[in-house]
């Protein structure tokens, strides 16, 4: 919440001017329908307002040209949207892949990527400022961790990509929670997120269509488990055995893969949904035959989809990419053994947008300072 720059007392009681403003973007429409009855609003203007902020995409509240002069002032007086500044945006060589860096209100940056392909557009959003995980391959991992972000912080990427499609007539059609930081660690802001997106009233954005990623956290899959069905789920594996992925993946040594195997196998059986395990390929570490065969008896208990990825390098770690026909030999172990994998092309590594490559800096001074608020 912010408070209003006049601090006018009167006795024990604030004044209008002194009452602290609430996050509005971050308001599903029954709780502002609730909030605009108890100041003196009209039930029927949260509706109005809703509309300008999620559909329409107007953050100024003096643009709702629907809402009278005199409504307007309240809603400034009583609101504020969260702070969102556009700093640089990075395209890769083959124009597949973009990088979007923001600056928030408390000056501190995130990154989102859009990857597009056939005219199909996916937006990977960020839900931390760095991470807790500490994935030793990942250029997160070396970020200090300063937040989670908020359900506001968290639409604004979508909405301000989403603005930045429409000026070329198209829209996203996936959004994945495979960012920076540990979308499970963000469970009440990430699904709050989502929530607001699938309203009729807003983008009306499909579950379906939104995927979460995790590194297995036990805890927040059984929570996932008991409370969506629709939302898809994606698991960071990169190993099977405890011994390795303890070594790239300390939030192993707290749930490790029996623990996780266990939690995933309840998912499905509740959910009858279909998995995806990322699987990134080290070199000398995790993709040798014997893991590629045991990584098989593992995925035998699911419904799922491999991705294998091939390691994209982050300054200062000391891990390989496996050679082309290596990463094929892998998949083709796999295949064989009648599991549903693909070998992910890279995309966006010329620009530090690849699976792992995020860390949010100032890359370049841009021409443009669009601010979302």
């Amino acid at each position: 919440m912010e408070r209003s720059n006049s601090e006018m007392m009167d006795g024990n009681v604030k004044s209008i001017d002194t009452i602290e403003k609430i996050d509005i973007l971050g308001m599903s429409l029954e709780s502002l329908q609730k909030k605009f009855v108890e100041i003196g609003l009209k039930k029927f203007n949260a509706s109005q307002v809703f509309d300008w902020l999620h559909n329409k995409l107007v953050f100024d509240f003096d643009e709702f040209s629907n809402i009278s002069k005199k409504d307007r002032e309240i809603l400034k007086k009583r609101f504020y949207v969260a702070k969102l500044e556009f700093k640089t945006h990075q395209v890769s060589e083959d124009g597949d892949t973009e990088k979007f860096l923001f600056e928030l209100k408390d000056k501190r940056l995130i990154e989102s990527v859009l990857i597009s392909h056939k005219n199909r557009h996916t937006l990977c959003v960020s839900s931390q400022i760095g991470c807790l995980i500490g994935c030793d391959f990942c250029a997160t991992a070396t970020m200090t961790y300063e937040r989670n972000l908020s359900i506001s912080e968290i639409l604004l990427q979508y909405y301000y990509v989403q603005k930045h499609l429409l000026q070329c007539g198209e829209k996203l059609g996936n959004v994945v929670y495979m960012g920076m930081g540990e979308p499970f660690l963000n469970y009440d802001a990430v699904l709050g997120s989502i929530n607001m997106l699938n309203s009729p009233k807003g983008q009306n954005f499909s579950k379906r269509n939104f995927t979460i990623s995790t590194s297995g956290i036990v805890n927040g899959i059984k929570r996932f488990t008991e409370n969506e069905n629709q939302i898809n789920l994606a698991i960071s594996l990169h190993s099977v055995r405890d011994d390795v992925r303890s070594e790239i993946m300390p939030i192993n040594k707290r749930w490790g893969v029996k623990q996780l195997k266990e939690a995933l196998l309840d998912y499905q059986k509740q959910t009858k949904n279909r998995i995806t395990f990322e699987y990134i390929l080290i070199d000398d570490l995790n993709c040798e035959p014997e893991d590629a065969r045991e990584l098989a008896g593992f995925l035998n208990s699911f419904s799922c989809l491999v991705n294998l990825i091939p390691y994209n390098p982050v300054g200062g770690k000391p891990y390989k990419t496996p050679s082309k026909q290596k990463q094929r030999e892998f998949y083709k172990l796999l295949k064989d053994k009648n599991v549903n994998v693909t070998l992910r092309e890279t995309k966006g590594q010329d620009i530090a947008a690849a699976c792992g490559q995020l860390k949010a800096k100032k890359q370049m001074d841009s021409s443009q300072n669009v601010q979302i608020n």
